[in-house]
Parts: C-alpha cells; structure tokens; sequence
C-alpha cells in the first residue's frame, strides 16, 4: 500500500490493533490463486512508468478516439437532451468553491450558501408548474416519478380509510426507463400497476383511460410531452382522473417545453415531477442528472426529499433553515415517506444558474427555437421517399417519431449522424420507427444532412 503514508510503525501499529500480524492475513479468505503480490512480475504485468510529458500525451491520444455530440449532427433525445449550457454555468458550479459543499449538510443551518441556492431553485420549479411547493431535488426523473406515484398513493389512503385503494394508473406513453423503475417500487410496495396504451395519434386514449378508471385507482400517471414526443391533452385527462377521486401525477422529461406549454397547475395536476437534465446539465453519457419534485401545499407532509424554507434569524435577518425532511435520516422510519437519502445539490445549482442566465425573455425564446428548428424538421424529413411522420396531426414540442427503413443508425453514424432513437430497442412492434429529438444545438443544415442522408 504505497500510496497510503503511513510509517512502518504505523502499520505495525494498525495491525497490533485489529490483532493481525500482517498484511497478508486480512486477505488469508481470498484463495491464494486469486491474490496478486506486487512483485509478483508473472502475475502483475504492468508497463514502465514514463514521465509527465509522456503520460499528458498518451492521456491526450485516448481523449482523442472520444466522440461527443458536437462531432455530429445530433438527433438523440427521449429523456436526455442536447441543450446549450453556458459557460457561465460551468464556471460558477465547478469552480466557484463557495458551492462546493458537504455530500448532505446534517446541520443544514450552517451552510446558508447552499440552502439560499436550494431555495431559490425550488423558487424556480414552483415558477416553472405553478405548484405552490417543490422540493431540493431528486436523483433523476424515474425515481422522482416512482416517488411521485408513492406520494399519491399515499395521499388517496390518508382521504379514504376505509376504502382499499392502491391501483397506479400508467396513462399512455411514458419512458419505458420510468416505468420499469415505477413497477420495481410499485413491486415492493404491494402495489398494482395498470397501463393504458397510447392511441393512434400518440396521445392517451380517452376511452381506454376511462374504462381502466376503477374506484380502486389511487393514481394517475402521464408523461406530457410524451416518449413519443407527443403533448398530451393533460386538463382532459385531470378531468376524467378528478371523477374517479384519483391523484394525478405529471412527469415532464423535457422542462424547457414548460416555457410555451399550460402549466401543470392550470391543468389540474396534483404532482409533477420529472428530469431536470435540460435545465443546464450537459448530457454527461447519460447522468448524472436530477429530478425535480412539484405539489400542492395541502399535500407537502407527504411529499419525500426535503424542502428548505425561508425565515428570520434572532437578530431579524432573512436566513433558510430545512423545513421538512420526511426521510428515514430524520424522523422514525415507520413515518419516513421515502428513503431518498440527498438531493442532486450540485445539478440542481447548475440548473438554477442557467435558467438565471436565460431570464424569463431568454428561457421563452430557446422554446420557440426548439419549436421553429423541430417544424422545420417535420417538414424536411417527411418531404423524403418512404419517411413519413408516424403523428402528422398530433402536438409536438421538439420530438416527434418517423417511419422509414429499420437498421438505419449505423449507417447514418458513418454519414456523422446521430440518427433519431430506434424505437425498436425499447418496443419490437416499432422497427423502423425514430424517436427523432431538435434542440436550438440543432441546425437547419444540419437537418438538411439527414434528410439527404436518409434519400441515399
């Protein structure tokens, strides 16, 4: 153990501690086949070590083979998105060290940095839903779903005690990630998971939802903008839900579409919750990235995570204190509502920063683009041979799928496109479907690449 600097002594010492009298002896259950000595040179077969200069270059050789998105022309999306993220956002969130914080302050009031910044960002969720409360984050936008699902569940037992309601009601089409991570809570809650299917144009169908609406639905889960790109008549289907005297939960894996789109509030949802990644996280190969978590007041003692609130202190200057924490952490695990154990602080701060950098004007007009860039698509996509949009009369925001031919991804790749998302791998009944994803990254010539592509 080179690396660690400790004396001889100090080992000696250690092991007379633990009663071990040597090294070897803390791995004497590790059969000796598998152990690997340091100067065993038929066993550890490592290259000579070189200088600085050396390894900068060969580190620099191997960064090299890495693609990003700005190599191609990008079309991937269904949860996470290729989003401009200022350089002010990285600059403040990765090296301002006043936000470098603690991995979960358990004495929250001492840091009053980050519980200002947690404040403020969910200041901005209940902006962005029309909510009158959210709370410090999530992990990403699955869980913050699964837990949402939970959270009504719970506020339906609380309402009516003595009726058996337990059913969660998965309306039309959510990322098949978020389902798969709701059955598994859903699994160990005892839970029942029923699933409406999407119609024909994309969105819920209305008949099916309300013939699936028994008295024994809890909750009502739809994602809007869809997976399939899809905005979903939400107030519709809050008002079919509201008969039944279920909750309704909204997922948004796209929180830019808020800027143009009803809010959540005005269409009647009593959560929302969803993936906060476009909001000033780069794509990071898929995370990390952060949920974020929106209700009603009436319901925020369920509610899981934690809310940062703010307040006086005793010489009457504005200060922030943690709220609630209805976690295991902090209250008897029996009354705990969840076991999400911190918040995605450091995501979180870099969306805060971001929408502050865009402004109101600014957050609207990247919506606008997004929905200019994503018209212009539809129509230069569609305009070729055997490509047709699968939802031509159906909303959009900045996905929408197309039909053409299966198996096109590798060859668009080698034409330097990051073709839409074949759908095929997360629905076999989908082969040559794409889920195919604009943002403002995204350019008309660009678009103008697939299209000739996708004709050859």
């Amino acid at each position: 153990m080179p690396f660690i600097q400790n004396t001889e002594k100090d080992r000696r010492d250690m092991l007379a501690a633990i009663g071990v009298k040597s090294v070897e002896d803390l791995y004497q259950d590790v059969p000796a086949e598998l152990r690997i000595r340091m100067d065993d040179k038929s066993k550890l077969q490592l290259p000579a070590g070189k200088g600085e200069l050396d390894v900068t270059r060969h580190v620099n050789s191997l960064l090299a083979k890495s693609r990003t998105a700005a190599d191609y022309a990008f079309f991937r999306g269904g949860g996470i998105y290729n989003h401009h993220v200022s350089t002010l956002t990285d600059h403040i969130a990765l090296f301002d060290s006043s936000f470098i914080t603690a991995y979960t302050p358990y004495q929250p009031e001492a840091s009053q940095g980050t519980l200002t910044a947690i404040f403020q960002f969910q200041s901005c969720v209940t902006a962005l839903t029309g909510l009158e409360v959210a709370n410090a984050s999530m992990y990403d936008g699955a869980t913050a779903l699964a837990e949402g699902v939970l959270m009504a569940y719970r506020v339906v037992e609380d309402q009516f005690r003595k009726e058996k309601r337990e059913t969660v009601l998965l309306a039309g089409a959510i990322n098949p990630e978020y389902v798969r991570t709701i059955k598994t809570y859903c699994h160990t809650t005892g839970l029942p998971v029923v699933e409406v299917p999407a119609g024909a144009d994309g969105r819920v169908d209305q008949k099916a939802l309300q013939a699936a609406l028994k008295r024994d639905v809890a909750a009502v889960a739809v994602q809007s903008p869809n997976f399939l790109g899809v905005i979903e008549d939400v107030e519709a289907i809050t008002a079919v839900a509201r008969r039944n005297e279920s909750v309704i939960v909204q997922a948004v894996a796209e929180p830019v579409s808020l800027a143009l789109l009803q809010t959540p509030a005005e269409a009647g949802v009593d959560i929302c919750c969803g993936e906060g990644q476009a909001l000033g996280n780069h794509m990071f190969l898929g995370g990390p990235a952060f949920g974020f978590f929106a209700a009603r007041k009436e319901h925020v003692r369920k509610m899981p995570g934690r809310i940062i609130s703010q307040t006086t202190d005793n010489k009457g200057r504005r200060a922030f204190a943690l709220a609630l924490a209805t976690r295991e952490q902090h209250i008897r695990r029996e009354k705990a509502t969840s076991n999400i154990c911190s918040n995605q602080a450091l995501c979180a701060l870099r969306a805060l920063i971001q929408l502050s950098a865009w402004g109101k004007e600014g957050f609207v007009e990247l919506a606008n683009q997004c929905v200019a860039r994503t018209q212009y698509a539809m129509k230069a996509l569609s305009a070729v041979p055997g490509v047709t949009l699968a939802y031509p009369d159906s909303p959009v925001f900045n996905e929408f799928v197309i039909k053409a031919k299966p198996g096109l991804d590798e060859a668009l790749r080698a034409k330097g496109i990051v073709g839409g998302l074949p759908l095929e791998t997360v629905d076999a009944t989908r082969a040559g479907q794409y889920l195919v994803a604009v943002t403002e990254m995204t350019t008309n010539e660009d678009i103008d690449r697939y299209a000739a592509a996708l004709k050859g």
